[in-house]
Protein backbone atom coordinates (compact mmCIF):
# COMPACT_ATOMS: atom_id res chain seq x y z
CA UNK A 1 0.00 0.00 0.00
CA UNK A 2 3.17 2.17 0.17
CA UNK A 3 3.17 2.59 -3.50
CA UNK A 4 -0.79 3.92 -3.28
CA UNK A 5 0.51 6.17 -0.90
CA UNK A 6 2.93 7.98 -2.46
CA UNK A 7 1.06 7.68 -5.89
CA UNK A 8 -2.19 9.48 -4.19
CA UNK A 9 0.25 12.12 -3.00
CA UNK A 10 1.97 13.05 -6.81
CA UNK A 11 -2.05 13.78 -7.71
CA UNK A 12 -2.28 15.60 -4.79
CA UNK A 13 0.61 18.35 -5.35
CA UNK A 14 -0.25 18.29 -9.18
CA UNK A 15 -3.85 19.22 -8.21
CA UNK A 16 -2.34 21.75 -5.94
CA UNK A 17 -0.44 23.44 -8.38
CA UNK A 18 -3.03 23.67 -10.81
CA UNK A 19 -5.03 25.52 -8.16
CA UNK A 20 -1.89 27.66 -6.75
CA UNK A 21 -1.33 28.92 -10.72
CA UNK A 22 -5.07 29.78 -11.10
CA UNK A 23 -4.89 31.88 -7.72
CA UNK A 24 -1.43 33.53 -9.04
CA UNK A 25 -3.09 34.61 -12.49
CA UNK A 26 -5.81 36.11 -10.71
CA UNK A 27 -3.55 38.92 -8.91
CA UNK A 28 -2.12 41.83 -10.52
CA UNK A 29 -3.64 44.57 -12.83
CA UNK A 30 -4.70 44.80 -16.12
CA UNK A 31 -8.07 43.24 -16.30
CA UNK A 32 -9.52 46.85 -16.32
CA UNK A 33 -7.00 49.00 -17.34
CA UNK A 34 -7.59 49.31 -21.16
CA UNK A 35 -6.99 51.72 -23.55
CA UNK A 36 -9.96 53.05 -25.53
CA UNK A 37 -7.86 53.75 -28.71
CA UNK A 38 -10.47 51.80 -31.17
CA UNK A 39 -11.31 54.12 -34.10
CA UNK A 40 -13.53 53.33 -37.65
CA UNK A 41 -13.38 54.09 -40.97
CA UNK A 42 -16.21 55.43 -43.01
CA UNK A 43 -18.13 52.63 -43.35
CA UNK A 44 -18.15 51.73 -39.50
CA UNK A 45 -15.47 49.40 -39.73
CA UNK A 46 -12.64 49.20 -37.17
CA UNK A 47 -9.65 50.33 -37.68
CA UNK A 48 -6.57 48.04 -37.42
CA UNK A 49 -3.03 49.18 -37.82
CA UNK A 50 -0.03 46.64 -37.33
CA UNK A 51 -2.81 44.62 -35.22
CA UNK A 52 -0.72 41.20 -34.65
CA UNK A 53 -2.10 38.97 -32.11
CA UNK A 54 -0.52 35.96 -30.51
CA UNK A 55 -2.56 33.21 -30.12
CA UNK A 56 -1.26 30.24 -27.90
CA UNK A 57 -3.51 26.92 -28.69
CA UNK A 58 -3.82 23.36 -27.05
CA UNK A 59 -4.96 22.16 -30.17
CA UNK A 60 -1.51 20.34 -31.23
CA UNK A 61 -0.19 17.57 -33.78
CA UNK A 62 -1.49 15.97 -35.69
CA UNK A 63 -4.56 18.09 -36.12
CA UNK A 64 -2.90 21.52 -35.80
CA UNK A 65 -2.11 21.82 -39.73
CA UNK A 66 -6.02 21.79 -40.11
CA UNK A 67 -6.27 24.61 -37.81
CA UNK A 68 -3.45 26.47 -39.59
CA UNK A 69 -5.76 26.01 -42.91
CA UNK A 70 -8.15 28.30 -41.52
CA UNK A 71 -5.75 30.58 -40.05
CA UNK A 72 -4.19 31.30 -43.00
CA UNK A 73 -7.55 31.85 -44.33
CA UNK A 74 -8.24 34.90 -41.66
CA UNK A 75 -4.95 36.38 -42.73
CA UNK A 76 -5.50 36.35 -47.03
CA UNK A 77 -9.38 38.08 -45.41
CA UNK A 78 -7.11 40.59 -42.69
CA UNK A 79 -4.33 41.19 -44.44
CA UNK A 80 -4.86 44.68 -45.86
CA UNK A 81 -6.66 46.26 -43.02
CA UNK A 82 -3.89 45.22 -41.21
CA UNK A 83 -4.84 42.50 -38.81
CA UNK A 84 -2.85 39.38 -38.58
CA UNK A 85 -3.03 36.12 -36.43
CA UNK A 86 -0.30 33.80 -35.55
CA UNK A 87 -0.68 30.39 -33.83
CA UNK A 88 1.58 28.82 -31.19
CA UNK A 89 0.94 25.46 -30.24
CA UNK A 90 1.53 24.29 -26.80
CA UNK A 91 1.63 20.60 -25.49
CA UNK A 92 -1.70 19.68 -23.63
CA UNK A 93 0.35 18.87 -20.23
CA UNK A 94 2.34 22.19 -20.41
CA UNK A 95 -0.63 24.20 -21.64
CA UNK A 96 -2.25 25.75 -18.83
CA UNK A 97 0.11 25.97 -16.46
CA UNK A 98 2.25 27.91 -18.64
CA UNK A 99 -0.71 30.25 -19.45
CA UNK A 100 -1.33 31.05 -15.97
CA UNK A 101 2.39 31.39 -15.15
CA UNK A 102 3.08 33.84 -18.58
CA UNK A 103 0.25 36.34 -17.37
CA UNK A 104 1.51 36.63 -14.19
CA UNK A 105 4.91 36.94 -14.42
CA UNK A 106 5.66 38.06 -18.02
CA UNK A 107 2.53 39.43 -19.15
CA UNK A 108 4.32 41.29 -22.40
CA UNK A 109 4.67 38.13 -23.98
CA UNK A 110 1.54 36.41 -22.75
CA UNK A 111 -0.84 35.38 -25.31
CA UNK A 112 -3.56 37.81 -26.74
CA UNK A 113 -5.92 34.70 -27.74
CA UNK A 114 -5.81 31.05 -26.22
CA UNK A 115 -7.39 28.46 -28.15
CA UNK A 116 -8.85 26.18 -24.82
CA UNK A 117 -11.07 23.05 -23.92
CA UNK A 118 -13.97 24.86 -22.97
CA UNK A 119 -14.72 22.23 -20.16
CA UNK A 120 -11.54 24.61 -18.53
CA UNK A 121 -13.18 28.17 -18.91
CA UNK A 122 -14.94 28.65 -15.73
CA UNK A 123 -11.80 27.74 -13.91
CA UNK A 124 -9.78 30.18 -15.87
CA UNK A 125 -12.50 33.16 -15.82
CA UNK A 126 -12.93 32.99 -12.40
CA UNK A 127 -9.36 33.23 -11.95
CA UNK A 128 -9.57 36.05 -14.29
CA UNK A 129 -7.23 34.96 -17.07
CA UNK A 130 -9.88 35.60 -19.26
CA UNK A 131 -12.15 38.07 -20.09
CA UNK A 132 -15.57 38.79 -21.33
CA UNK A 133 -16.04 38.88 -24.73
CA UNK A 134 -19.43 40.48 -25.13
CA UNK A 135 -18.59 43.85 -25.16
CA UNK A 136 -15.67 43.90 -27.78
CA UNK A 137 -18.49 42.44 -29.99
CA UNK A 138 -20.72 45.42 -29.29
CA UNK A 139 -17.57 47.77 -29.90
CA UNK A 140 -17.14 46.09 -33.22
CA UNK A 141 -20.78 46.99 -34.13
CA UNK A 142 -20.37 43.28 -34.71
CA UNK A 143 -23.40 40.55 -33.93
CA UNK A 144 -22.50 37.42 -32.30
CA UNK A 145 -25.15 35.32 -31.74
CA UNK A 146 -24.98 32.55 -29.47
CA UNK A 147 -28.03 30.44 -30.96
CA UNK A 148 -26.21 30.02 -34.81
CA UNK A 149 -23.45 27.57 -32.14
CA UNK A 150 -24.28 24.07 -30.61
CA UNK A 151 -26.05 24.71 -26.90
CA UNK A 152 -24.05 21.88 -25.36
CA UNK A 153 -20.91 23.98 -26.35
CA UNK A 154 -21.94 27.30 -25.59
CA UNK A 155 -23.46 26.79 -22.39
CA UNK A 156 -19.74 25.68 -21.61
CA UNK A 157 -18.64 29.43 -22.87
CA UNK A 158 -20.24 31.47 -19.88
CA UNK A 159 -19.40 32.22 -16.60
CA UNK A 160 -21.41 33.97 -14.31
CA UNK A 161 -24.00 34.71 -17.21
CA UNK A 162 -21.32 36.42 -19.05
CA UNK A 163 -19.84 35.29 -22.34
CA UNK A 164 -16.21 34.60 -22.26
CA UNK A 165 -15.77 32.20 -25.22
CA UNK A 166 -16.47 31.24 -28.71
CA UNK A 167 -16.91 27.76 -29.29
CA UNK A 168 -14.73 26.28 -32.32
CA UNK A 169 -16.04 22.05 -32.28
CA UNK A 170 -17.13 18.86 -30.18
CA UNK A 171 -15.45 16.01 -29.60
CA UNK A 172 -14.82 12.90 -28.67
CA UNK A 173 -13.05 9.62 -27.82
CA UNK A 174 -13.64 7.13 -30.71
CA UNK A 175 -12.63 2.82 -30.94
CA UNK A 176 -10.36 2.09 -33.87
CA UNK A 177 -11.46 -1.11 -34.86
CA UNK A 178 -9.34 -4.09 -37.18
CA UNK A 179 -12.49 -4.29 -39.21
CA UNK A 180 -10.71 -6.20 -41.54
CA UNK A 181 -9.85 -9.15 -39.35
CA UNK A 182 -13.61 -9.17 -37.75
CA UNK A 183 -15.35 -9.21 -41.49
CA UNK A 184 -12.83 -12.02 -42.12
CA UNK A 185 -14.14 -14.26 -38.98
CA UNK A 186 -17.73 -13.63 -40.29
CA UNK A 187 -18.12 -10.79 -37.54
CA UNK A 188 -19.56 -7.35 -36.76
CA UNK A 189 -18.83 -3.91 -35.44
CA UNK A 190 -20.44 -4.16 -32.46
CA UNK A 191 -23.30 -1.41 -31.67
CA UNK A 192 -23.98 -2.10 -28.16
CA UNK A 193 -22.27 -3.30 -25.18
CA UNK A 194 -24.05 -6.70 -25.43
CA UNK A 195 -22.38 -6.85 -28.98
CA UNK A 196 -19.10 -5.52 -27.87
CA UNK A 197 -18.38 -8.77 -25.46
CA UNK A 198 -20.44 -11.18 -27.87
CA UNK A 199 -17.11 -9.94 -30.24
CA UNK A 200 -14.95 -10.28 -28.01
CA UNK A 201 -16.12 -13.93 -26.57
CA UNK A 202 -16.06 -15.02 -30.11
CA UNK A 203 -12.97 -13.41 -31.10
CA UNK A 204 -11.10 -15.36 -28.02
CA UNK A 205 -12.88 -18.87 -28.95
CA UNK A 206 -11.71 -18.82 -32.63
CA UNK A 207 -8.13 -18.07 -30.86
CA UNK A 208 -8.37 -20.86 -28.77
CA UNK A 209 -9.56 -22.80 -31.49
CA UNK A 210 -6.62 -22.26 -34.02
CA UNK A 211 -9.07 -20.81 -36.34
CA UNK A 212 -8.96 -17.04 -35.56
CA UNK A 213 -7.74 -14.94 -38.96
CA UNK A 214 -5.37 -12.40 -38.72
CA UNK A 215 -2.97 -10.40 -40.35
CA UNK A 216 0.12 -8.23 -39.39
CA UNK A 217 0.50 -4.34 -41.03
CA UNK A 218 4.02 -4.29 -41.47
CA UNK A 219 5.49 -1.56 -43.65
CA UNK A 220 8.73 -3.29 -44.75
CA UNK A 221 7.82 -6.77 -45.18
CA UNK A 222 4.28 -7.29 -47.94
CA UNK A 223 4.65 -11.14 -46.54
CA UNK A 224 3.71 -10.65 -43.05
CA UNK A 225 0.42 -9.01 -44.56
CA UNK A 226 -0.93 -12.35 -45.29
CA UNK A 227 -3.47 -13.85 -43.14
CA UNK A 228 -2.67 -17.07 -41.11
CA UNK A 229 -4.75 -18.89 -38.58
CA UNK A 230 -1.61 -19.58 -36.15
CA UNK A 231 -1.39 -18.95 -32.83
CA UNK A 232 1.21 -16.22 -33.82
CA UNK A 233 0.47 -14.21 -30.10
CA UNK A 234 1.28 -16.79 -27.63
CA UNK A 235 -1.56 -18.88 -25.24
CA UNK A 236 -4.09 -15.64 -24.66
CA UNK A 237 -5.41 -13.61 -27.28
CA UNK A 238 -6.59 -10.08 -25.99
CA UNK A 239 -9.20 -8.44 -28.27
CA UNK A 240 -8.94 -5.11 -26.38
CA UNK A 241 -5.78 -3.23 -25.73
CA UNK A 242 -6.52 -0.39 -22.51
CA UNK A 243 -3.36 1.08 -20.82
CA UNK A 244 -2.45 -0.39 -17.79
CA UNK A 245 -0.99 3.35 -16.96
CA UNK A 246 -4.26 4.81 -17.92
CA UNK A 247 -4.11 6.33 -21.52
CA UNK A 248 -6.32 8.92 -23.58
CA UNK A 249 -9.05 6.51 -22.77
CA UNK A 250 -9.13 7.10 -19.01
CA UNK A 251 -10.43 10.51 -20.36
CA UNK A 252 -13.14 9.68 -22.48
CA UNK A 253 -14.61 6.08 -21.00
CA UNK A 254 -15.25 6.45 -17.78
CA UNK A 255 -16.92 9.69 -18.44
CA UNK A 256 -19.50 8.13 -20.84
CA UNK A 257 -20.12 5.05 -18.54
CA UNK A 258 -21.43 7.80 -16.18
CA UNK A 259 -23.77 9.37 -18.40
CA UNK A 260 -25.15 5.91 -19.92
CA UNK A 261 -26.00 4.51 -16.74
CA UNK A 262 -28.01 7.78 -16.09
CA UNK A 263 -25.57 9.61 -13.84
CA UNK A 264 -23.88 13.14 -14.18
CA UNK A 265 -20.41 14.18 -13.42
CA UNK A 266 -21.19 17.44 -11.65
CA UNK A 267 -23.52 18.90 -9.27
CA UNK A 268 -25.17 22.21 -9.02
CA UNK A 269 -22.34 23.23 -7.23
CA UNK A 270 -20.19 21.95 -9.97
CA UNK A 271 -18.80 19.39 -7.10
CA UNK A 272 -18.04 16.00 -8.35
CA UNK A 273 -21.04 13.50 -8.65
CA UNK A 274 -20.16 10.58 -10.45
CA UNK A 275 -20.02 8.28 -7.74
CA UNK A 276 -22.67 6.14 -9.14
CA UNK A 277 -23.60 2.63 -8.83
CA UNK A 278 -23.27 2.81 -12.75
CA UNK A 279 -19.97 3.97 -12.83
CA UNK A 280 -19.20 1.10 -10.25
CA UNK A 281 -20.60 -1.65 -12.16
CA UNK A 282 -18.93 -0.80 -15.57
CA UNK A 283 -15.50 -0.34 -13.74
CA UNK A 284 -16.14 -3.87 -12.32
CA UNK A 285 -16.52 -5.09 -15.86
CA UNK A 286 -13.57 -3.62 -17.02
CA UNK A 287 -11.51 -5.26 -13.97
CA UNK A 288 -13.32 -8.57 -14.95
CA UNK A 289 -12.17 -8.36 -19.16
CA UNK A 290 -8.62 -7.96 -17.03
CA UNK A 291 -8.75 -10.99 -15.41
CA UNK A 292 -11.24 -13.14 -17.30
CA UNK A 293 -13.59 -14.28 -14.55
CA UNK A 294 -17.59 -13.03 -14.44
CA UNK A 295 -19.29 -13.20 -16.46
CA UNK A 296 -21.84 -10.48 -18.40
CA UNK A 297 -25.67 -10.84 -18.23
CA UNK A 298 -25.14 -15.04 -17.05
CA UNK A 299 -22.94 -15.15 -19.91
CA UNK A 300 -19.60 -16.13 -18.56
CA UNK A 301 -16.50 -14.36 -20.81
CA UNK A 302 -14.63 -16.99 -22.82
CA UNK A 303 -11.21 -15.66 -21.23
CA UNK A 304 -9.28 -12.10 -20.67
CA UNK A 305 -10.22 -9.21 -22.68
CA UNK A 306 -7.35 -7.34 -21.66
CA UNK A 307 -4.16 -8.17 -21.12
CA UNK A 308 -3.17 -5.94 -18.38
CA UNK A 309 0.23 -5.20 -19.58
CA UNK A 310 -0.25 -2.75 -22.13
CA UNK A 311 0.70 0.89 -22.14
CA UNK A 312 0.51 3.88 -24.05
CA UNK A 313 2.68 2.45 -26.49
CA UNK A 314 1.28 -0.69 -27.03
CA UNK A 315 -2.05 0.77 -28.66
CA UNK A 316 -0.82 0.90 -32.27
CA UNK A 317 1.42 -1.59 -32.39
CA UNK A 318 -0.62 -4.08 -31.35
CA UNK A 319 -3.69 -3.32 -33.50
CA UNK A 320 -1.39 -2.92 -36.57
CA UNK A 321 0.28 -6.69 -35.93
CA UNK A 322 -3.83 -8.33 -35.19
CA UNK A 323 -2.91 -8.94 -32.10
CA UNK A 324 -5.91 -6.79 -30.78
CA UNK A 325 -9.29 -5.97 -32.56
CA UNK A 326 -10.29 -2.86 -30.60
CA UNK A 327 -8.26 0.32 -28.97
CA UNK A 328 -10.07 4.01 -27.44
CA UNK A 329 -7.89 6.84 -28.95
CA UNK A 330 -8.27 10.22 -29.59
CA UNK A 331 -10.32 11.84 -33.11
CA UNK A 332 -7.31 13.78 -33.79
CA UNK A 333 -5.51 10.68 -35.53
CA UNK A 334 -8.04 9.17 -37.70
CA UNK A 335 -7.02 10.57 -40.85
CA UNK A 336 -3.00 9.63 -40.53
CA UNK A 337 -4.37 6.28 -39.24
CA UNK A 338 -6.79 5.42 -42.12
CA UNK A 339 -4.46 6.56 -44.32
CA UNK A 340 -1.54 4.31 -43.32
CA UNK A 341 -3.96 1.04 -42.86
CA UNK A 342 -4.85 1.67 -46.12
CA UNK A 343 -1.98 2.34 -47.45
CA UNK A 344 -0.28 -1.44 -46.40
CA UNK A 345 -3.42 -3.39 -46.60
CA UNK A 346 -6.23 -1.42 -48.72
CA UNK A 347 -5.04 -3.18 -52.07
CA UNK A 348 -4.48 -6.78 -51.27
CA UNK A 349 -6.45 -9.20 -52.83
CA UNK A 350 -7.94 -11.86 -50.42
CA UNK A 351 -10.19 -14.82 -51.38
CA UNK A 352 -9.60 -14.04 -54.95
CA UNK A 353 -10.81 -10.59 -55.73
CA UNK A 354 -12.28 -9.61 -52.37
CA UNK A 355 -10.50 -7.36 -50.48
CA UNK A 356 -11.10 -6.09 -46.78
CA UNK A 357 -11.33 -2.37 -45.49
CA UNK A 358 -8.42 -2.70 -43.17
CA UNK A 359 -9.53 0.03 -40.18
CA UNK A 360 -12.82 1.36 -39.10
CA UNK A 361 -13.94 3.50 -36.32
CA UNK A 362 -16.87 3.11 -33.74
CA UNK A 363 -18.50 5.78 -31.59
CA UNK A 364 -19.38 5.65 -28.25
CA UNK A 365 -22.75 5.16 -28.18
CA UNK A 366 -23.94 2.22 -26.12
CA UNK A 367 -20.92 0.21 -25.76
CA UNK A 368 -20.79 1.31 -22.17
CA UNK A 369 -24.60 1.35 -21.54
CA UNK A 370 -25.40 -2.09 -19.02
CA UNK A 371 -29.16 -0.85 -20.34
CA UNK A 372 -28.97 -0.37 -23.82
CA UNK A 373 -33.15 0.58 -24.20
CA UNK A 374 -32.30 3.29 -21.84
CA UNK A 375 -32.92 6.94 -22.31
CA UNK A 376 -29.42 8.07 -21.60
CA UNK A 377 -27.94 4.94 -23.16
CA UNK A 378 -26.58 6.48 -26.40
CA UNK A 379 -24.95 9.58 -24.36
CA UNK A 380 -21.41 10.17 -25.19
CA UNK A 381 -18.75 12.35 -22.91
CA UNK A 382 -17.94 15.40 -25.63
CA UNK A 383 -15.45 17.91 -25.23
CA UNK A 384 -14.79 21.29 -27.26
CA UNK A 385 -12.63 23.46 -28.40
CA UNK A 386 -13.57 27.42 -27.92
CA UNK A 387 -11.34 31.11 -28.24
CA UNK A 388 -11.00 33.13 -25.39
CA UNK A 389 -9.32 36.50 -24.96
CA UNK A 390 -6.45 37.19 -22.15
CA UNK A 391 -6.99 39.88 -19.49
CA UNK A 392 -3.38 40.89 -20.10
CA UNK A 393 -4.82 42.55 -23.46
CA UNK A 394 -4.68 46.18 -22.72
CA UNK A 395 -5.84 47.54 -26.38
CA UNK A 396 -9.19 47.57 -26.75
CA UNK A 397 -8.72 47.91 -30.39
CA UNK A 398 -7.02 44.43 -29.37
CA UNK A 399 -9.51 42.83 -27.87
CA UNK A 400 -11.75 43.98 -30.94
CA UNK A 401 -9.45 41.98 -33.22
CA UNK A 402 -9.43 38.92 -31.01
CA UNK A 403 -13.33 38.65 -30.78
CA UNK A 404 -13.05 38.75 -34.31
CA UNK A 405 -10.95 36.33 -34.85
CA UNK A 406 -12.51 34.06 -32.87
CA UNK A 407 -16.01 34.28 -34.53
CA UNK A 408 -13.56 34.43 -38.02
CA UNK A 409 -12.19 31.19 -37.05
CA UNK A 410 -15.30 29.24 -36.31
CA UNK A 411 -17.67 30.32 -38.74
CA UNK A 412 -15.26 28.92 -41.90
CA UNK A 413 -13.72 26.34 -39.74
CA UNK A 414 -14.69 23.53 -42.51
CA UNK A 415 -11.02 22.31 -43.31
CA UNK A 416 -10.15 22.40 -39.72
CA UNK A 417 -12.86 19.36 -38.90
CA UNK A 418 -10.54 16.93 -41.28
CA UNK A 419 -8.91 16.73 -38.34
CA UNK A 420 -11.11 14.80 -36.07
CA UNK A 421 -13.81 16.99 -34.62
CA UNK A 422 -17.45 18.27 -35.22
CA UNK A 423 -18.22 21.98 -35.60
CA UNK A 424 -19.85 23.83 -32.94
CA UNK A 425 -20.92 26.33 -35.59
CA UNK A 426 -24.50 25.17 -36.56
CA UNK A 427 -24.36 26.79 -40.10
CA UNK A 428 -21.25 24.54 -40.96
CA UNK A 429 -22.77 21.63 -39.25
CA UNK A 430 -26.21 21.88 -41.70
CA UNK A 431 -23.99 23.51 -44.81
CA UNK A 432 -23.41 21.39 -48.12
CA UNK A 433 -19.75 22.11 -48.27
CA UNK A 434 -19.48 20.58 -45.22
CA UNK A 435 -21.06 17.55 -45.93
CA UNK A 436 -19.45 17.37 -49.51
CA UNK A 437 -15.71 17.40 -47.78
CA UNK A 438 -14.32 13.79 -48.68
CA UNK A 439 -13.76 13.14 -44.82
CA UNK A 440 -16.91 13.86 -43.73
CA UNK A 441 -18.03 10.23 -45.73
CA UNK A 442 -15.06 8.73 -44.71
CA UNK A 443 -15.33 8.91 -40.71
CA UNK A 444 -17.21 12.46 -39.66
CA UNK A 445 -20.84 11.21 -39.94
CA UNK A 446 -19.44 8.06 -37.91
CA UNK A 447 -18.89 9.68 -34.52
CA UNK A 448 -23.02 10.42 -33.83
CA UNK A 449 -24.81 13.98 -33.36
CA UNK A 450 -22.53 16.80 -31.70
CA UNK A 451 -25.64 18.03 -30.37
CA UNK A 452 -26.47 14.94 -28.54
CA UNK A 453 -22.94 15.13 -26.65
CA UNK A 454 -22.63 15.65 -22.96
CA UNK A 455 -20.20 18.16 -22.02
CA UNK A 456 -18.66 18.23 -18.66
CA UNK A 457 -20.69 21.36 -17.62
CA UNK A 458 -19.27 24.71 -15.77
CA UNK A 459 -17.48 24.09 -12.80
CA UNK A 460 -14.46 25.69 -11.79
CA UNK A 461 -13.18 22.59 -10.34
CA UNK A 462 -12.04 21.35 -13.14
CA UNK A 463 -9.09 19.30 -11.93
CA UNK A 464 -10.85 17.81 -8.98
CA UNK A 465 -13.81 16.70 -10.82
CA UNK A 466 -12.37 15.30 -14.25
CA UNK A 467 -8.69 14.46 -12.91
CA UNK A 468 -10.36 12.08 -10.00
CA UNK A 469 -12.44 10.08 -12.32
CA UNK A 470 -9.49 9.80 -14.73
CA UNK A 471 -8.02 8.07 -11.69
CA UNK A 472 -10.67 6.03 -10.74
CA UNK A 473 -9.98 4.84 -14.15
CA UNK A 474 -6.23 3.89 -14.05
CA UNK A 475 -6.93 2.70 -10.05
CA UNK A 476 -8.72 -0.21 -11.52
CA UNK A 477 -5.81 -1.42 -13.47
CA UNK A 478 -3.18 -0.44 -11.21
CA UNK A 479 -1.80 -3.56 -9.99
CA UNK A 480 -0.88 -1.42 -6.43
CA UNK A 481 -5.19 -1.22 -6.01
CA UNK A 482 -5.69 -5.00 -6.59
CA UNK A 483 -6.80 -5.41 -2.78
CA UNK A 484 -9.36 -2.59 -2.97
CA UNK A 485 -12.53 -3.11 -4.41
CA UNK A 486 -14.12 -1.07 -7.33
CA UNK A 487 -16.60 0.83 -4.77
CA UNK A 488 -13.71 1.31 -2.06
CA UNK A 489 -11.62 3.00 -5.06
CA UNK A 490 -14.37 4.77 -6.26
CA UNK A 491 -15.41 6.61 -3.09
CA UNK A 492 -11.32 7.08 -2.06
CA UNK A 493 -11.16 8.96 -5.11
CA UNK A 494 -14.35 10.92 -4.77
CA UNK A 495 -13.69 11.38 -1.15
CA UNK A 496 -10.71 13.36 -1.74
CA UNK A 497 -12.04 15.45 -4.78
CA UNK A 498 -14.64 17.24 -2.51
CA UNK A 499 -12.17 17.14 0.45
CA UNK A 500 -9.82 19.31 -2.13
CA UNK A 501 -12.15 21.27 -3.23
CA UNK A 502 -13.48 22.28 0.04
CA UNK A 503 -9.67 23.12 1.03
CA UNK A 504 -9.12 25.10 -2.12
CA UNK A 505 -12.23 27.38 -1.36
CA UNK A 506 -11.08 27.98 2.08
CA UNK A 507 -7.99 29.76 1.04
Amino acid sequence: MKKGKIITKIIAVGLAAAFTAGIAAGCGSGSNNVQDDLKFDEFGDPVFENVDLKVWSIVGDPDDVYLEKVNKMFNDYYRENGLQAKITPIVNGDFYQQVANTITTDPRNAPDVIIIHSERLSGLAANNVIVPMSEYFEAAKTEFDPDAYLDNVMGECYYQNKLYGVPLDVHAGVWFVRSDILEKNGLEKPTTLTEFVEVCNALVEKYEAGTLWHREMNKTNEAACVWTQSKTFGDNYYPVVMSKDGGIEQGWIPQTAVFQNGGKLTDEKGYPAWNTKGLEDVMTMFRNWQTGQGDFKGTPYKGAFVSGKDDVNTVWSKLASGEAVFSCEGPWWIEQRLNEYEDILGDLPDDGNKTYAPLDIMNMSKLYALDENAEYAGEIYGVGHCFSICRTVTSKTKRVAAALYAKFMTENAVDYMQGGHLPACKAILESQQYKEKPFYDRYLKEFGDPENFVMLGNTPHYSAVYEGLKNVYSDIFNSNFKDRTVAQIIKSRYDYAVNFIKASEGL
